[in-house]
């Protein structure tokens, strides 16, 4: 049900993380070969997205401060591999756009952004996964520039899908993405109509999640949707009353 939904603890003040993080990473900080000089000024002065990494991974009653510094660095090391902040939609064909494979619509009951997946139209073996990876970081990003602090929904839709749909390499990118890369983005990811013939994949795919993670994946179908999107949120495809059009 929704109302299990996880919940996000703040065990440290933003002054006090960044104190931490620059005293702990002075040295590559200054040097500037690990980290994006660019991402660390936002984790420096945006608040929000400081907060992002405060709250991520702390269940507890008291500040992971091990793991958090783990996350810090995994995720800004990352960006600066990949070159993240200058990502843009230069970087992809338009038929990224026009097949509506991956997009932002809408919101759950906790006003979420829906970052929708429509899992069926994609062809594993045929796919770029390189270019995949790095238009599902591209929506991340935008999500993080243009709302920081703002949690989203991850809207697998599942329906129609088939073993040649999904691909386990996308799949561990989208999980490393929710527990290291991107901090603090996801509040849960939602499996919708998932076909019996996949829950053998899925219990596998649930093993490479961190133990607390489990929380974080939802099952619905045309029935239970609702307990997490307003039908005016909801495509008429899925049951609600919005417009399917993205």
């Amino acid at each position: 049900m929704a109302s299990s939904i996880p919940q996000f603890q703040t065990l440290i003040t933003v002054e006090e993380f960044r104190k931490l993080v620059n005293e702990h990473f002075e040295k590559q900080i200054s040097e500037g070969q690990l980290y994006d000089a660019r991402d660390i000024e936002r984790f420096n002065t945006v608040d929000l997205y400081t907060l992002m990494f405060i709250q991520h991974g702390q269940f507890g009653t008291s500040f992971n401060q091990e793991r958090a510094l783990h996350v810090f660095n995994a995720a800004m090391s990352w960006r600066k591999r990949h070159n993240v902040y200058d990502i843009s939609t230069d970087e992809f064909p338009a038929e990224y756009i026009d097949r509506q494979v991956v997009y932002f619509k809408n919101n759950d009951k906790y006003h979420h952004r829906l970052l929708h997946i429509i899992i069926s139209k994609f062809n594993k073996g045929r796919e770029n996964k390189d270019t995949v990876k790095r238009f599902l970081t591209y929506n991340f990003e935008q999500q993080v520039r243009e709302y920081p602090g703002e949690k989203i929904v991850i809207l697998f839709d599942m329906s129609g899908t088939g073993i040649g749909n999904l691909d386990y390499d996308l799949v561990k990118f989208l999980i490393a993405s929710m527990q290291l890369l991107y901090p603090g983005l996801v509040a849960y990811i939602l499996l919708f109509n998932m076909p019996f013939l996949l829950s053998a994949a899925w219990k596998l795919i649930r093993t490479w999640l961190a133990s607390e993670a489990g929380q974080f994946v939802k099952y619905a179908n045309n029935k239970s949707i609702g307990d997490f999107i307003p039908p005016d949120q909801l495509p008429v495809k899925m049951g609600g009353t919005a417009d399917d059009d993205n």
